[in-house]
């Protein structure tokens, strides 16, 4: 009964975490066009989306990508490889992201990510990434 409540709690804690976690994300794209470009998290909440940071991601991305990358960049934490550790997916994400912070990715769609990484990431995208927590 114990491994049960325990499981529902930390259910309950990571959903609570991840309120702001978009309902749908949109593309880029769609969000240049956007006189007031936001998402709106699992809470109900609208977030806005900096645009100077729409702008810097639509240069390292080509026009086609444009329409494909979506936003918020989500980043979630990996408990597989250790404390500390998280993991961008999606080949475009994971493009933008490496372009960055200057580091070459595991693969084509995945990167891992540890923390002075995801400083950089956050202090350079705090409205168009996402961090995403999971156990």
């Amino acid at each position: 009964m114990t491994d049960i409540f325990n499981e529902k709690a930390m259910q309950r804690l990571f959903s609570n975490m991840n309120q702001h976690v978009p309902v749908r994300r949109r593309s880029l794209q769609q969000l240049l066009l956007d006189a007031d470009p936001s998402y709106v998290g699992k809470d109900g909440r609208s977030y806005k989306l900096d645009r100077k940071e729409l702008l810097f991601l639509s240069e390292l991305v080509d026009e086609s990508e444009r329409s494909r990358l979506k936003l918020p960049i989500l980043i979630m934490t990996d408990t597989s490889y250790g404390d500390g550790y998280w993991k961008v997916i999606g080949t475009l994400e994971v493009k933008v992201l490496s372009q960055l912070i200057n580091r070459t990715p595991e693969k084509d769609d995945e990167m891992r990510v540890f923390y002075p990484y995801l400083k950089e990431i956050r202090d350079k995208l705090p409205t168009t990434t996402n961090t995403v927590f999971s156990y």
